[in-house]
């Protein structure tokens, strides 16, 4: 027991490291920094370096309790900057996958809208390049034209932003293809799905979380601009990184997703008592979708 604590003590420090400490230094030594050299001499390393030197000549710089003091209130303020961007993290993961608050409704639901007609026109002129190909009126590469439809989103937008309907197209996907209800299969899923499983989609899921936390820290960087105006270049471009590879990380937890259900879901299918014989079809499918929801 006492080893397990120690490697447990390890790994739990090592995280707040990585997550707060680190990247909240970094911040705080721009904001310093930032705070230093101010709007007008936003590149001059020699005023940075005469305030360092300034500082250092301080009595108080050589007196081992306020050396003390300084890095403990440095650790403590680039953790609490690191809890702020994790908040500000979550609130950017919900924009990103479309759960907006209420008073954003207006603006979500005009841009549902407008991702329903792009991807409803797209479906559109891929039905109708398949349709012609099949009576040999048309020589058109249909391939192209589904990709199309596709980079818009994988089933019908029902989301304001691209991740969010990313997420539900699995849960559409699925439905579709076997008449299994996700959200109430996932949880008994996830009972069955073996180690390695389960440690791939909780990567995936962190994955998402850890670009979302990069989002934050993009707008805690945006806001020294208001005393060093570089940071306005540096918050947009750190958001806009953020935001591709959430993207990337959205996918693949998606993918992992379906995947579960397509490799596991006659495990669970047994687990529920529920017959097998012939794969996982839309007959067992639906029958446990029974189970699950206790009928309804």
């Amino acid at each position: 027991m006492g080893g397990f604590l120690a490697a447990l003590g390890d790994k739990l420090a090592e995280k707040w490291l990585s997550l707060l400490v680190l990247p909240g230094l970094l911040f705080l030594a721009v904001a310093a920094g930032g705070q230093v050299l101010g709007q007008h001499h936003p590149f001059d390393g020699g005023r940075l370096s005469r305030r360092v030197d300034m500082l250092a000549a301080e009595p108080a710089a050589h007196a081992t309790g306020t050396v003390v003091l300084v890095a403990a209130a440095v650790l403590a303020a680039s953790a609490g900057a690191g809890l702020l961007a994790a908040a500000l993290g979550g609130a950017v993961e919900r924009l990103w996958l479309g759960d907006w608050p209420a008073w954003a409704a207006p603006v979500a639901r005009a841009l549902g809208v407008r991702r329903q007609r792009r991807w409803e026109a797209a479906q559109e002129r891929y039905r109708e390049a398949v349709t012609a190909r099949v009576r040999g009126t048309g020589s058109s590469d249909t391939a192209h034209l589904n990709e199309a439809r596709n980079r818009i989103a994988l089933a019908r937008p029902q989301r304001p932003t691209w991740m969010g309907d990313r997420l539900l197209a699995a849960d559409s996907r699925v439905h579709r293809a076997y008449d299994l209800d996700l959200a109430f299969a996932w949880p008994r899923l996830w009972l069955v799905l073996p180690d390695a499983a389960r440690a791939d989609l909780q990567a995936a899921r962190a994955a998402v979380a850890t670009t979302a936390r990069r989002g934050g820290w993009a707008l805690l960087y945006l806001g020294v601009s208001g005393w060093w105006w570089p940071a306005a270049v540096i918050g947009p471009v750190t958001f806009l990184a953020a935001w591709y590879q959430g993207r990337a990380a959205v996918s693949a937890h998606a993918e992992l997703v379906e995947s579960a259900v397509d490799l596991y879901g006659r495990d669970l299918a047994a687990a529920l008592g529920v017959p097998c014989t012939d794969g996982f079809t839309r007959e067992v499918g639906l029958a446990v979708t029974r189970a699950v929801r206790k009928g309804a």
